[in-house]
This record gives structure tokens, sequence and C-alpha cells, in this order.
């Protein structure tokens, strides 16, 4: 069943379009990497909403989406540690059938999910999701019209 709730972005904030800010930091593959990542930011007082870690014989991509990005950026950029940024999606998984539908629907509309990663987060009791289409823009459009509850930075 489809979640019929209606993005709070779409209809607090006008035409706003609901998206999440995403950080994939570069380091290299090397043991405690991660952790003194997570104590720089833990000391900046910087809070992880979700994190992923792809690694490779030589580095990791750890792509984070935080409660304050702009704090984030400034202590990432302060300490030198690469990174790129980029908008992602966050979808309320409203029940067992929300992933399925939710990919039906992008299918439909031929969009590719490039990733997709847990947050931290819960809204009323449920998981969220991150993800990244080739398109956001007709992502939003296409969940927005099928009902499903998406997230903004605001709420994260």
């Amino acid at each position: 069943m489809l979640a019929m709730v209606t993005s709070r972005s779409q209809t607090e904030r006008g035409h706003e379009t609901p998206f999440i800010h995403q950080f994939s930091i570069f380091l290299s593959n090397r043991v405690g990497q991660l952790n003194e990542l997570l104590a720089l930011l833990r000391t900046a007082k910087v809070q992880a909403a979700g994190i992923s870690v792809v690694d490779s014989a030589e580095c990791a991509v750890v792509r984070m989406v935080f409660t304050d990005p702009p704090r984030a950026r400034d202590t990432l950029t302060r300490h030198k540690i690469p990174f790129t940024e980029c908008d992602a999606l966050a979808i309320v998984l409203a029940d067992e059938d929300t992933l399925a539908e939710m990919l039906e629907a992008l299918v439909a509309a031929e969009l590719n999910v490039s990733f997709a990663y847990p947050l931290l987060i819960r809204r009323a009791g449920n998981p969220v999701l991150a993800f990244h289409v080739d398109d956001n823009v007709l992502a939003v459009h296409t969940l927005g019209k099928h009902g499903f509850t998406l997230l903004d930075h605001e709420d994260v």
C-alpha cells in the first residue's frame, strides 16, 4: 500500500524541492581512519544523521548526511579532508511495501538509483532511506504524485 502522506517540504514551503545534503568523504584505506574522522566530527559537534562506507584497496568513500551541513563543510575544509557534496533524497519507509513501491514508481519514470543507505533517524517510528537518482527533480515529482513522504535537510 502506498503511503498517502504528502511531503512536508512541498506543503509547508510551496514548490521547494525536498533534498538532503550528502557529503562523500575520501579517506585512505588504513586502520583507524574512520574512527579519526568520527572523533574529529564529534569534537566539532557535528552530528551524523547517516553513514555509508564503500572501500577499495587504496581508499574509502564515506557517504554521510549531517544535521548541520555548513558546520560539517567547515570542519572538513579546515582539516583539509577531501570531500564532494551532492543533493540526495530521503524517503520515509511507512511500511514493508514502501521500498518496493518506490522502486516501481522510479522504474516507471525511467530513473536509476545510483546509491541508497538507511539514515540513523526515524520519522513517526518509521525508518528513513537516503538515495540518489539520475534526476532528483523528476524523482521528487514522481514520488510526490504517488503520495510518498520525502524529507528535506531541515527534517534531518
